[in-house]
């Protein structure tokens, strides 16, 4: 149950935000900058996004739903990221 508790937790409160710190500073910000902007920017971007899929698109706020759109955060974070770093468009 615990470790349930703290995987949930990284992956709401953690690991979209520090998707986007890499995705949005390249190398310009220590490791505590970029722990309190990853938990900061994932306390923000969740609730609205999930505000997003409930009132916009009227979907319900479900533990499915809920993953997928922070799955679909992080990997479009990372997309970013890897698009910023090798330049791919010249």
């Amino acid at each position: 149950m615990t470790i349930q508790m703290l995987a949930g937790s990284l992956l709401a409160l953690f690991v979209p935000g520090l998707a986007w710190t890499y995705a949005l500073f390249d190398k310009e910000i220590d490791l505590i900058e970029r722990i309190a902007l990853s938990i900061g920017l994932s306390l923000v971007m969740v609730p609205l996004s999930l505000f997003f899929l409930f009132n916009l698109l009227g979907m319900r706020i479900n533990f499915e739903n809920s993953v997928y759109m922070i799955l679909l955060l992080t990997f479009a974070a990372l997309f970013v990221a890897l698009f910023r770093r090798y330049n791919i468009v010249r």
